[in-house]
């Protein structure tokens, strides 16, 4: 990883594999490389997930936790879970617990959802179009999501209990606050139960010199297809239940 610039200036990271990023730096950032998790340190503003391939991870949850609050942390917003092209959108949905979910079908096709999850076993049988009555996902936990009809289907909601999340872009970039102490990192790819998520201690934690991007790399079962890493389809009915 090269820098050619002066101080002040934006510099423009070259991660590999044609991804790059930018960051405002006096000097280069430095590689943190473990088996599961190097972590941002306390002063990170934005952390990059890398796969050992050196490849982006999309769709990582990064979760801070907040105070237990004897009041319903749920929002009065219903979230949208559409299916796009057979493929769940967005495939990785972050909620809070008690928050509604809506699964409209913006295919032309039926769809059959359903989960088997412990967190929320649920079905919707045959349906096109918009399903007028959102569930609630009363527990906590990660959520598996698949269709009875195309096998390929795999959609998943992570449902939050006091805590302040974040999912990992394109680019496997999240901004995060300072002064953090701890960070879990959930992605469905870490275990074959789809569930794992590691806590790692982050307070005492020194910053890399010169920079607020750290790379954080992470031990994978599967590399991510082309089609986990990029959605760039929107849902018609994201504004249908809100």
């Amino acid at each position: 990883m090269k820098n050619n610039c002066s101080l002040g200036q934006s510099i423009a990271f070259n991660i590999g594999n044609g991804i790059t990023f930018l960051s405002r730096s006096l000097k280069p950032t430095l590689f943190i490389t473990s088996l599961m998790l190097s972590v941002a340190v306390v002063n990170a503003q934005s952390i990059v997930l890398l796969d050992k391939a050196g490849k982006p991870i999309t769709d990582a949850v990064v979760g801070i936790a907040m105070p237990d609050s004897s009041s319903s942390s749920a929002t009065d917003e219903v979230a949208i879970m559409d299916q796009i092209s057979k493929q769940f959108y967005p495939r990785v949905l972050v909620i809070q617990e008690g928050q509604r979910v809506s699964f409209p079908n913006s295919d032309d096709i039926r769809h059959h959802v359903y989960s088997f999850s412990a967190a929320k076993p649920f079905e919707i049988k045959l349906f096109k179009g918009a399903v007028t009555q959102p569930i609630v996902f009363e527990r906590p936990g990660i959520v598996v999501l698949g269709c009875n009809i195309h096998d390929n289907m795999v959609g998943y909601i992570y449902v939050a209990k006091n805590e302040q999340t974040f999912v990992s872009d394109a680019l496997g970039q999240v901004d995060l606050p300072a002064g953090s102490d701890q960070i879990t990192i959930w992605h469905a790819n870490l275990s074959t139960q789809n569930s794992q998520r590691d806590t790692v201690s982050i307070a005492k934690l020194s910053p890399l010199p010169g920079s607020n991007v750290i790379p954080i790399t992470l031990d994978m079962l599967l590399e991510q297809t082309d089609t986990e890493v990029q959605q760039n389809s929107t849902s018609k009915f994201k504004k249908k239940f809100n």
